[in-house]
């Protein structure tokens, strides 16, 4: 809170003049743009009398600007303004005391010049025998050419000047009032609830202490009993070290077991040099793969592997998978291309929970289906397909 304030002090003291500097400018550009406006529409305003030679332009323009700057109540309070008329020809009609003594020259031009409508008092010419329709338009020319500029300053010891900074400054003090009016609000509603929550937490705090009590007569207790506990605990822990100790050694012998059985398995289901003869059942197998599956390359090898499967669910997970293959499916997943193997482009398919298919690109542009196994059969397979590679 203490360095909010500051900050707005900081603020209050420096925003009056700050943003007197910044839109004085704009002020004085203002006056500026308001006084030739001004004069503009009321540069001449006796044009019949100026025709008719009975009053002086100089006369005439000087009485105009004067009472602009004279009626201004931007200068009534202070400002000081500057105002400049010239004629087309650049010459100076107002101020008339920077008027040269021969300001209107007689030129070439349309007949007769805009100087040429003046002597120089400022008083019309007669037009004697010429054209006063081209009269009137040369006045009317001149009149409309003529040009006016503005100077504005609005010093700050001026009635304007002071009064824009002491707007400033009473707006600043405003706003600094409310803020103040504000936070000095919210810190009493704040102090308020603070009052509230130091109540209610001292009501809470008998209730407290009582419980407080109570815990610390039950503590005794607890503490005995938490030793038992922790003795408990250890001794658990001992026993969970054994235990994990012994699983550990129970799953390797299980592991080696279950090596030394697939290998019985493999010496089971596969023997080197062994004559199968082809049942009913291999034939319909084979006669159904290579008649539904155009796109795929399969030998009896192929159909003897899918029989030793077994399980029917199994074969069917593979003969699912060669449709795939034969259909070209798009999101069929290539696990990997054979390690190991070199100098055959064979590739591996999964299937079901550890089943492989081994096939490689036919120089037909159709798939050579090599191998189906297990993972109980991989090292089998892999020593065929290496023997194939050579």
């Amino acid at each position: 809170m203490k360095n909010v304030s500051f900050k707005v002090f900081y603020i209050a003291v420096f925003a009056p003049s700050i943003l007197y500097v910044l839109t004085l400018p704009y002020g004085e550009r203002w006056l500026e743009n308001t006084m030739v406006r001004t004069v503009e529409e009321r540069l001449i305003r006796r044009d019949f009398e100026l025709l008719q030679g009975s009053i002086s332009l100089y006369d005439e323009v000087n009485r105009n600007v004067s009472a602009v700057i004279r009626e201004s109540l931007a200068v009534r309070w202070g400002a000081e303004v500057t105002i400049r008329v010239v004629d087309p020809y650049n010459e100076v009609v107002y101020p008339f005391y920077a008027h040269l003594p021969t300001p209107f020259r007689e030129t070439e031009g349309l007949g007769k010049s805009a100087g040429a409508l003046f002597d120089e008092k400022g008083f019309v010419r007669t037009s004697g025998g010429a054209d006063v329709e081209a009269f009137l338009e040369n006045f009317s020319a001149y009149i409309h050419g003529m040009k006016v500029s503005a100077a504005g300053r609005i010093p700050v010891t001026s009635w304007l000047g002071s009064g824009l900074l002491l707007f400033y400054i009473l707006s600043t003090v405003m706003v600094l009032y409310l803020y103040y009016r504000r936070m000095s609000d919210l810190e009493q509603r704040r102090l308020q609830d603070m009052t509230e929550r130091l109540e209610n937490e001292r009501r809470s705090v008998s209730a407290v202490a009582e419980e407080l009590e109570k815990a610390r007569q039950s503590l005794a207790g607890v503490q005995a009993q938490e030793n038992a506990w922790l003795k408990e605990v250890e001794r658990l822990e001992k026993e969970k070290l054994d235990l994990e100790s012994e699983l550990l050694e129970t799953l390797e012998e299980t592991e080696e077991q279950k090596e030394r059985i697939d290998a019985l398995e493999e010496q089971v289901i596969r023997k080197p040099d062994r004559k199968v003869k082809r049942t009913r059942e291999e034939q319909l197998l084979y006669t159904r793969l290579t008649r539904l599956y155009r796109n795929l390359e399969v030998d009896q090898k192929v159909v003897d592997d899918i029989v030793r499967l077994g399980d029917e669910k199994i074969k069917l997970q593979a003969e699912e998978m060669l449709k795939r293959l034969n259909d070209q499916d798009p999101g069929l997943s290539v696990r990997r291309k054979i390690a190991g193997v070199e100098r055959c482009e064979a590739y591996e398919l999964g299937f079901g929970s550890s089943g492989r298919i081994y096939y490689s690109q036919s120089v037909k542009g159709r798939y050579k289906v090599l191998r189906i196994g297990t993972k109980a059969t991989q090292k089998k397979d892999l020593a065929y397909l290496q023997g194939r590679a050579k």
